[in-house]
């Protein structure tokens, strides 16, 4: 199969942290304009129109205001407004689109988050050329250039942004620079508020497919139940010959340094098992080489879990499978600056389809971790309804299979697969409407056992 060879459609800049849990908040005018307006510095409303395609991709929304109409803004919805405490030290990411790039109104700045006390502002670097779309993931703390009240203003302390975060009143992001008439247009605007984490249990979460699938359109299809559990996106083959991904959303991009050390994890399911091919399974696309990573084994056309090592030492090479092992420097430098995630989506010769469910990118767990023995395996919560969180120390990668069976000898009750990197492990496994009782948990790699007894309710 010819590999995909992956560029990027757009001036990305950079730049975020992991921080606090919270709701984080996502538009991507897939289908509406969601509530956003179009204003000026003053307030005063414009004119804001839809378009259900030519966004990144997708729909977007835009302004097409005659000349001499001033600078405009994209004002954010109230979903965006409110309690965000938990976005400080994170992000704020959005695509813009602008017909004229020639910057008449520098004092007003390209985006503002206002309080009930203060409004913090801060001035972008921009594309010169103009007609394509650019990327930008802001930080969200007093260290990345935010200012009060004026771009010149004071920088604020820790306390003041804490402030504003807490009540959000207002969020303007700039969309028209110049007297000249033209259209302004944005898209994939996310608020991150706690770790990147994609279940589909509401809608597509701004994932989209890239290569030979969908017929070219970018979109998966979203169905809300069948996953594992919930919602989840499935995709079909072109079959022209080109291996087709799974694209990350912007939550998943940026800065994720912290997540060196931590796993990313996702379940996959194809249509068939047969004539399958092997071609890189994640890449990490930083600014300067990609991260790629091989599992052993394809998906079944079940739910299967892979959970994955973020580090050197898991099994990633530099560009190509056969590249060169990461030293820690340079799998740091690629987790700082994260410009694209794809995880492989086609593994047969000829025509699939293929589902997604679940990604996580680093610790996502309701427990505290703590060191585990050999073979220990602790189920929680015990007794369990809905889920098992299973948390394991896995000394030797691999495919491992996990059943549930009930005390008194039926096997099988529940059976799910999931691929471990080396470390600690916190899994997830819905429960389904697996009757109550008492039951073994086992988790198995060949001779390699894992067992644990759990009481469901």
């Amino acid at each position: 199969m010819k590999k995909i060879l992956f560029s990027l459609v757009f001036i990305t800049i950079l730049s975020g942290i992991p921080g606090l849990r919270g709701q984080s908040v996502y538009s991507d005018f897939f289908s509406t304009d969601e509530g956003w307006k179009v204003i000026d510095y003053l307030g005063y409303e414009f004119t804001l129109s839809y378009n259900s395609s030519g966004g990144n991709p997708g729909g977007y929304i835009f302004e097409d205001n005659a000349v001499n109409s001033g600078s405009l803004c994209f004002k954010a919805p109230s979903k965006f407004l409110g309690n965000k405490s938990a976005a400080y030290n994170r992000s704020i990411s959005f695509d813009l689109l602008l017909s004229d790039t020639t910057d008449l109104y520098k004092n007003d700045a390209d985006l503002y988050i206002g309080g009930s006390a203060m409004t913090l502002e801060i001035d972008l670097p921009k594309d010169t050329l103009p007609g394509s779309w650019q990327h930008f993931i802001v930080t969200l703390n007093e260290n990345s250039g935010w200012r009060i009240g004026t771009l010149t203003g004071q920088v604020p302390t820790h306390q003041n942004f804490i402030d504003v975060l807490s009540n959000i009143t207002i969020i303007g992001i700039k969309g028209k620079f110049s007297d000249n008439e033209g259209t302004g247009g944005i898209d994939n605007v996310y608020l991150s508020t706690s770790s990147p984490i994609s279940t589909f249990d509401i809608d597509y979460e701004g994932w989209r497919v890239i290569g030979d699938v969908q017929g070219g359109s970018g979109m998966p299809n979203y169905h809300p139940t069948g996953g594992n559990p919930g919602g989840y996106l499935s995709a079909v083959d072109d079959a022209t010959g080109d291996t087709w991904y799974w694209q990350a959303p912007g939550k998943f991009l940026g800065d994720k340094a912290g997540t060196y050390g931590q796993f990313l994890r996702f379940d996959l399911k194809q249509s068939d098992v047969i004539s399958q091919f092997d071609d890189y399974d994640i890449i990490l696309q930083g600014p300067a080489y990609n991260l790629v990573f091989n599992t052993p084994n394809n998906p079944d056309t079940t739910w299967t879990s892979y959970s994955i090592l973020l580090s050197e030492t898991a099994g990633w090479r530099i560009d190509d499978t056969l590249g060169a092992v990461p030293s820690q420097q340079q799998f740091q430098s690629v987790l700082s600056n994260i410009q694209n995630l794809f995880i492989r989506g086609e593994f047969i010769v000829g025509e699939d389809s293929g589902c997604i469910d679940n990604v996580r990118l680093g610790i996502v767990t309701e427990i505290s971790e703590h060191e585990l023995l050999p073979g220990q395996l602790v189920v929680f919560p015990n007794p369990a309804k809905e889920y098992l969180q299973l948390s394991l120390n896995v000394e030797q990668g691999g495919f491992y299979n996990f059943s549930l069976t009930g005390i008194s000898g039926e096997q099988g009750v529940l059976q799910h697969r999931f691929y471990l990197s080396n470390g600690k492990q916190v899994l997830k496994v819905s429960l389904g409407n697996l009757p109550s009782g008492l039951y073994i948990a086992e988790m198995r790699n060949g001779s390699t056992v894992f067992r644990g007894k759990v009481v469901v309710q």
